[in-house]
């Protein structure tokens, strides 16, 4: 079964507005604006510490902001009634998987949970969605035995089965390693082009942003210091830009120097 047989409604456009929020006296979001096409993966890349995961929780109403607004197919993401009427499902950095249920288990936990299909509908569409991601000799095995790139295809699979509209990845190549980073960057893509969803990415890697990214965002201090295409990006000349494409470790710093005892 293709992918595009998983979801049912169409995907949706995402508008931020000059969106700022402030943490006490330190301001995170600077008035961050962006687009989001219906059926793009938008990147969201920059160095840890630059509000990513912030502008993050905004998109899925986990956040208020102090000012500005973030539309979902044309709705504040800050109403409930958005996220009920317009499926969202989030990719966390860690999986965020339940640890005491089983892999079969964490995927049927929505459709039961919202009474949307019967037993037998929901066996199969979980076993369905579990061969996709080639991941079906796993359903009985528990979070604790999965690999971290198990567990972040197990995560992928989960928010498939709510059948999303928007689909949202945090960090979703961190601690692996670079095989398996490959491996999942070329799931994210795979998943878009045969779903058709709309899919915003945040993450600080950098050959996963240029890889599959249709555009991407630089954020730097809060702000969105850049909005392109990959090819845009590479081409810049933005020092900014340049500086996270090509970051250079200055040898003169102290952490780099040998003690006398030569460690």
């Amino acid at each position: 079964m293709p992918l595009s047989q998983t979801v049912k409604k169409e995907p949706v456009a995402v508008e931020v507005k000059d969106l700022r929020k402030s943490y006490g006296d330190h301001e995170v979001l600077h008035g961050v604006s962006l687009s989001v096409a219906p059926g793009e993966i938008f990147v969201i890349m920059g160095a840890s510490g630059t509000g990513k995961s912030v502008l993050l929780k905004h998109i899925i109403g986990l956040e208020k902001p102090d000012s500005g607004e973030v539309l979902i197919g044309g709705r504040s993401a800050f109403e409930s009634s958005t996220h009920r009427d317009i499926v969202t499902a989030i990719v966390f950095q860690d999986g965020a998987l339940f640890n005491s249920m089983s892999v079969y288990d964490n995927l049927a936990l929505y459709p039961r949970e919202h009474r949307i299909y019967d037993s037998k509908t929901i066996h199969e569409k979980v076993m369905d969605t579990l061969r996709i991601l080639s991941l079906e000799n796993a359903a009985q095995k528990m979070p604790s035995e999965l690999s971290g790139g198990m567990k972040k295809r197990v995560a992928v699979a989960r928010a498939l089965m709510t059948e999303p509209q928007l689909l949202l990845y945090d960090e979703p190549t961190s601690e692996l390693d670079p095989i398996m980073s490959a491996t999942i960057s070329e799931l994210i893509a795979t998943v878009s082009r045969q779903t058709g969803l709309t899919s915003i990415v945040v993450s600080h890697d950098r050959e996963l942003s240029l890889s599959i990214g249709h555009r991407v965002g630089l954020m730097h201090e809060g702000n969105m210091t850049f909005i392109g295409a990959p090819d845009e990006l590479k081409a810049s000349k933005d020092p900014l830009v340049t500086e996270f494409l090509n970051p250079k470790i200055n040898l003169e710093n102290p952490r780099f120097r040998k003690t006398e005892n030569g460690k």
